[in-house]
Protein backbone atom coordinates (compact mmCIF):
# COMPACT_ATOMS: atom_id res chain seq x y z
CA UNK A 1 0.00 0.00 0.00
CA UNK A 2 1.36 3.74 -0.74
CA UNK A 3 1.81 5.42 2.20
CA UNK A 4 0.08 9.34 2.25
CA UNK A 5 2.35 12.45 2.65
CA UNK A 6 1.70 13.70 6.04
CA UNK A 7 3.15 17.27 5.47
CA UNK A 8 0.73 17.28 2.37
CA UNK A 9 -2.45 16.13 3.75
CA UNK A 10 -2.20 18.18 6.42
CA UNK A 11 -1.87 21.09 4.00
CA UNK A 12 -4.80 20.15 2.44
CA UNK A 13 -6.77 19.74 5.75
CA UNK A 14 -5.48 23.16 6.84
CA UNK A 15 -6.87 24.87 3.59
CA UNK A 16 -10.25 23.51 2.82
CA UNK A 17 -10.72 24.09 7.30
CA UNK A 18 -9.41 27.70 6.56
CA UNK A 19 -11.41 28.10 3.56
CA UNK A 20 -14.51 26.88 4.86
CA UNK A 21 -13.96 29.20 7.66
CA UNK A 22 -13.22 32.17 5.72
CA UNK A 23 -16.36 31.34 3.69
CA UNK A 24 -19.03 31.01 6.70
CA UNK A 25 -17.38 33.71 8.16
CA UNK A 26 -17.79 36.07 5.41
CA UNK A 27 -21.46 34.88 5.24
CA UNK A 28 -21.87 35.88 8.65
CA UNK A 29 -20.51 39.12 8.32
CA UNK A 30 -22.30 39.87 5.01
CA UNK A 31 -25.63 39.04 5.57
CA UNK A 32 -25.11 40.09 9.73
CA UNK A 33 -26.44 36.51 10.75
CA UNK A 34 -26.31 37.34 14.32
CA UNK A 35 -28.08 34.38 16.36
CA UNK A 36 -27.27 31.35 15.22
CA UNK A 37 -24.28 31.20 12.83
CA UNK A 38 -22.77 33.79 15.26
CA UNK A 39 -22.84 31.38 18.11
CA UNK A 40 -21.77 28.49 15.99
CA UNK A 41 -19.06 29.66 14.94
CA UNK A 42 -18.01 31.31 18.52
CA UNK A 43 -18.35 28.03 19.72
CA UNK A 44 -16.31 25.96 16.85
CA UNK A 45 -13.91 28.67 16.73
CA UNK A 46 -11.78 29.95 19.66
CA UNK A 47 -12.08 34.13 19.63
CA UNK A 48 -14.37 34.62 17.10
CA UNK A 49 -15.39 38.07 16.32
CA UNK A 50 -17.52 38.81 12.78
CA UNK A 51 -15.20 41.58 11.80
CA UNK A 52 -12.76 41.21 8.76
CA UNK A 53 -9.65 40.95 11.39
CA UNK A 54 -11.93 38.40 13.12
CA UNK A 55 -12.23 36.45 9.78
CA UNK A 56 -8.92 36.43 8.92
CA UNK A 57 -7.62 35.40 12.28
CA UNK A 58 -10.51 32.48 12.46
CA UNK A 59 -9.22 30.97 9.36
CA UNK A 60 -5.45 31.07 10.37
CA UNK A 61 -6.45 29.06 13.62
CA UNK A 62 -8.55 26.72 11.63
CA UNK A 63 -5.51 26.02 8.99
CA UNK A 64 -3.24 25.14 11.94
CA UNK A 65 -5.65 22.86 13.87
CA UNK A 66 -6.65 21.12 10.76
CA UNK A 67 -3.13 21.12 9.58
CA UNK A 68 -2.46 19.28 13.01
CA UNK A 69 -5.21 17.09 12.60
CA UNK A 70 -4.84 15.77 9.04
CA UNK A 71 -1.17 15.23 9.90
CA UNK A 72 -1.47 12.82 12.68
CA UNK A 73 -4.11 11.17 10.39
CA UNK A 74 -1.24 10.28 7.82
CA UNK A 75 1.25 9.51 10.63
CA UNK A 76 -0.86 6.88 12.16
CA UNK A 77 -2.08 5.64 8.89
CA UNK A 78 1.08 5.52 7.57
CA UNK A 79 1.93 3.73 10.89
CA UNK A 80 -0.63 0.89 10.49
CA UNK A 81 0.54 0.11 6.79
CA UNK A 82 4.15 0.15 8.25
CA UNK A 83 3.21 -2.74 10.12
CA UNK A 84 0.80 -4.55 7.74
CA UNK A 85 3.47 -4.43 4.66
CA UNK A 86 6.00 -5.96 7.30
CA UNK A 87 3.02 -9.00 8.22
CA UNK A 88 3.10 -9.50 4.35
CA UNK A 89 6.84 -9.86 3.58
CA UNK A 90 6.77 -12.34 6.40
CA UNK A 91 3.65 -13.96 4.66
CA UNK A 92 5.52 -13.71 1.74
CA UNK A 93 8.84 -15.43 2.75
CA UNK A 94 6.77 -18.35 4.32
CA UNK A 95 5.01 -18.70 1.20
CA UNK A 96 8.31 -19.05 -0.71
CA UNK A 97 10.05 -21.02 1.45
CA UNK A 98 7.09 -23.55 0.98
CA UNK A 99 7.30 -23.32 -2.48
CA UNK A 100 10.90 -23.78 -2.75
CA UNK A 101 10.63 -27.23 -0.41
CA UNK A 102 7.73 -28.33 -2.12
CA UNK A 103 9.95 -28.47 -5.68
CA UNK A 104 12.39 -30.51 -3.54
CA UNK A 105 14.57 -27.17 -2.15
CA UNK A 106 16.43 -26.64 -6.50
CA UNK A 107 19.65 -24.23 -6.89
CA UNK A 108 19.20 -20.74 -7.98
CA UNK A 109 14.91 -20.60 -8.01
CA UNK A 110 14.78 -17.77 -5.32
CA UNK A 111 13.25 -14.91 -7.83
CA UNK A 112 10.72 -16.61 -9.38
CA UNK A 113 9.39 -18.85 -6.18
CA UNK A 114 9.77 -14.81 -4.74
CA UNK A 115 7.52 -13.87 -7.60
CA UNK A 116 4.81 -16.59 -7.47
CA UNK A 117 4.34 -16.03 -3.69
CA UNK A 118 4.05 -12.85 -3.96
CA UNK A 119 0.96 -13.58 -6.63
CA UNK A 120 -0.24 -15.77 -3.90
CA UNK A 121 -0.48 -13.72 -0.94
CA UNK A 122 -0.95 -10.16 -3.10
CA UNK A 123 -3.60 -11.94 -5.21
CA UNK A 124 -2.06 -10.56 -8.31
Amino acid sequence: MAKLWVKGLGIAFGIIAAALSFVVGTLNVIFCLESGLNRAMAMICLGYRPTLLGIIFNSALCFAFAFCLGSLIAWLYNRVVEESKEEIDEKIKLVARSIWESKGKPDNTQAEDWKEAQRRVRGY
